[in-house]
């Protein structure tokens, strides 16, 4: 509700338009901004330009940054209504623009639950409002733009040089109706402090480099605060995303990327992209003013104080430059590295390779196809292994990988990747582009060698002859072991042990070499003394190669294959020797005494170390042991054993003559029917009681039968006696053995 003007209130608002009609107001029909608003911050230089309105509660246009020709400034960034009632203005000046900090003023204003009404005020009144939208907030019929004013200004008094409200002079009734609006919103406003200024942001930033007629140009990137800008170019061009597809260039938000349509442009060419925000920066900074004839404004020395307002219709705008050029042929480069460390070099064994494709030259939205093989650089063959990358490039020039999958088999190949570009989604038709150059080394990657893997294998013979039989009695065994993939120029160590193949068990025979190779693959002898002991069996070298001078450490590579035939020698079995011993006895009772006059005698001949099935005769004859002489009595068995021991007998008849003597038999074995050749064995030992036999001394009383005549009378009767002598002896001595 309007209060009774006081005495004092009078004196102000007659003082206030006298003062303020010594400046040339100005009757707007409407104020103006321009398209887009120029940022205003704390310390920036600002134009303070005529007051605009009823005279006495005019507003002031401000321009920032200062105009060049001041005579003719165009169209004001913002507008000004004035915080302090009692300090005189000084238009077309140079000011600054301050926070509500940079107040130079005592009155009112300095305290922050003032500000904020004056803030409620300023941004709830025209020019920061429309006058229609005014005109229905307030109930102001026929509102005009000098009513707004004046409303609006005696509204900033009444907080920053009155604590109540004036009777003040309005022009018309519409000018109240604003007050009295302002006020009491203000009034009813709660805030104990203005605010925190808020800055209308938005930038525009181009592309790096030109693009390229006939396809898309950008991208352009667009910064702002606010929820939407909208876009416009000069001269005006389609707007698209990275894909070519339209976008609405009214509502682009915070971080958008655009492009410029040129798919149907084939000339070079250049357009400004502007991206404009509604609302502009600046309502609510302060403007201190200097006193004429300084360029610097105080507590004790300023003039009027202006705090500013942006009019609803202003806007914040920036803008970036875009080029373009007509478009070289597409062409294409590629880079073909090791996907795992990114060198020209792949491992022995396969694995990844990503080719990087260049281009250059192409259109962007437009749909390509790169497809590439890999072909083997010593002689231009194929290999097969192929890749291909569909894309849409979103600029002329760019990048793209194609993936190539090489599996084992390429050791030591240079490989080379040809591509070749299509237009659409499949590596079909015309190429747009090609790059197949074999000696290119951008686009070549080496295949490492297969690595030197260490392996070992042997050959076990006997020494003597080179063969995989060794003599039962034992010898020299070399293991000759053939390497490869060692290291040239490194000492290396080969231990082995022969083994018994019957039943994997260690023999504790053993042998080692140390050697450094001249060449990767070669071979290294290790000899083995095998010693009596291993008749029969199957021996079999186990090798293991060392790095270094001694066999220790981790094994660089081994060869214990138990059942490998080349590593293995065979102990031949003990040899047969054929041995005879004999028994000598007489047939008729198995003794070792023969009768005086002679019989048979039985010599058992038991050999051993035969071979069976093979025929043997064994030869014998009776020696007297008195002098080792023969006796030319002999006799001969021949056999064939069935097994390698046994008995044969050999039969002797020895006649009358040997009374007294002891006869030994000598025997002597061969092979075959007859007793010649070289024997296999023999028995010839004279002082062999088992081969021996006694004959009897010649009893008394025998002697020699009379032949030729008639012995005398005398010689007849002894001889007669003698007889009898013997026949009685004779008898007695059967009785003596049994026989009758």
């Amino acid at each position: 509700m309007k209060k009774n003007e006081p005495p004092r209130a009078r004196r102000m608002g007659r003082a206030a338009a006298a003062l303020l009609l010594s400046a040339a107001a100005i009757v707007p029909a409407v104020l103006t901004a321009p398209a887009a608003a120029a940022t205003v911050e704390p310390g920036d230089a600002v134009w303070v330009g005529p007051g605009v309105g009823y005279p006495g509660t005019s507003i002031h246009p401000v321009y920032s940054p200062v105009p060049a020709d001041t005579a003719n400034p165009g169209t004001p960034d913002m507008w000004s209504y004035c915080i302090e009632h009692d300090i005189s203005a000084r238009p077309d000046a140079v000011a600054v623009v301050g926070d509500y900090s940079s107040y130079l003023g005592s009155n009112y204003f300095t305290d922050p639950v003032i500000q904020a009404k004056v803030h409620w005020v300023i941004t709830h009144a025209y020019p920061a409002v429309s006058l229609a939208d005014l005109a229905v907030a307030a109930g102001a019929t026929g509102l005009t733009a000098n009513d707004a004013i004046e409303g609006a200004q005696y509204a900033v008094w009444r907080y920053t040089d009155l604590t109540f409200d004036a009777n003040w002079a309005f022009e018309t009734p519409a000018s109240a109706a604003v007050y009295w609006y302002l006020v009491n919103g203000a009034n009813a406003d709660t805030a104990t402090a203005p605010p925190a200024t808020t800055e209308v942001e938005v930038s525009v930033s181009g592309p790096a480099a030109s693009g390229a007629a006939g396809s898309l140009v950008g991208p352009f990137t667009v910064s702002t605060n606010q929820p939407t800008v909208a876009l416009s170019s000069n001269p005006m061009h389609a707007f698209t995303d990275a894909a070519g597809s339209a976008i609405d260039p009214a509502a682009v938000v915070n971080g958008q990327q655009v492009y410029l349509d040129l798919r149907d442009s084939t000339a070079a060419g250049s357009a400004t992209v502007t991206a404009t925000a509604n609302g502009a920066s600046g309502t609510g900074l302060v403007i201190s003013t200097p006193e004429e004839g300084s360029t610097t404004a105080t507590p004790g020395s300023h003039r009027q104080s202006l705090i500013l307002v942006t009019a609803e219709n202003a806007t914040t705008a920036a803008s970036a430059t875009g080029t373009w050029v007509v478009a070289a042929a597409p062409s294409i480069g590629t880079t073909l590295v090791d996907a795992a460390d990114e060198d020209h070099t792949l491992a022995w064994n396969g694995g990844s390779l990503v080719d990087t494709i260049a281009y250059s030259g192409l259109t962007v939205g437009q749909e390509y196809t790169v497809a590439g093989e890999l072909m083997v650089q010593s002689d231009g063959s194929a290999t097969g292994i192929t890749g291909s990358t569909t894309f849409t490039p979103t600029a002329a020039d760019g990048t793209v990988d194609v993936t190539f999958a090489v599996p084992t088999g390429y050791a030591g190949e240079a490989l080379v990747a040809f591509e070749t570009l299509y237009s659409g989604g499949t590596a079909t038709g015309t190429p747009v582009a090609e790059h197949t150059d074999i000696e290119d080394v951008n686009q070549t990657v080496t295949v490492e060698e297969v690595p030197l893997v260490p392996t070992i294998g042997t050959t076990l013979l006997d020494a003597a002859d080179e063969d995989h039989v060794l003599t039962w009695n034992g010898g020299s065994l070399v293991d000759t072991i053939a390497y490869s993939g060692l290291t040239v120029g490194q000492e290396y160590t080969v231990a082995g042990e022969l083994m018994v193949q019957s039943d994997g068990s260690a023999t504790g025979i053993t042998g080692q070499t140390t050697f450094t190779p001249t060449a990767s693959d070669g071979t290294v002898d290790v000899t083995f003394a095998v010693p009596t002991g291993y008749a029969g069996e199957a021996l079999v070298a186990f090798e293991t190669l060392y790095e270094g001078d001694t066999a220790t450490g981790t094994p660089v590579a081994e060869h214990t294959d138990i059942d490998d035939v080349n590593q293995t020698v065979t102990v031949e079995q003990q040899p047969l020797v054929p041995t005879i011993a004999t028994t000598l006895l007489d047939s008729a009772d198995q003794d070792h005494t023969l009768a005086w006059n002679g019989g048979t005698v039985v010599d058992t001949i038991a050999y051993t170390g035969l071979t069976p099935g093979v025929e043997y005769t064994v030869s014998g004859e009776l020696m007297r042991k008195s002098d080792g002489s023969s006796t030319g009595i002999t006799a001969t068995a021949t056999f064939t054993p069935t097994s390698a021991s046994g008995s044969v007998a050999v039969k002797f008849t020895v006649p009358s003559g040997f009374a007294g003597e002891s006869l030994v038999a000598f025997e002597t074995l061969y092979t075959g029917a007859t007793a010649s050749g070289t024997p296999v064995a023999e028995h010839t030992d004279i002082n062999d009681a088992a081969q021996t036999v006694t004959v009897e001394k010649q009893p008394a009383g025998t002697g020699l039968a009379i032949t030729g005549g008639a012995l005398p009378v005398g010689l007849t009767a002894v001889a007669v006696t003698a007889i009898l002598l013997g026949v009685m002896f004779m008898i007695a001595r059967r009785r003596a053995t049994g026989e009758v």
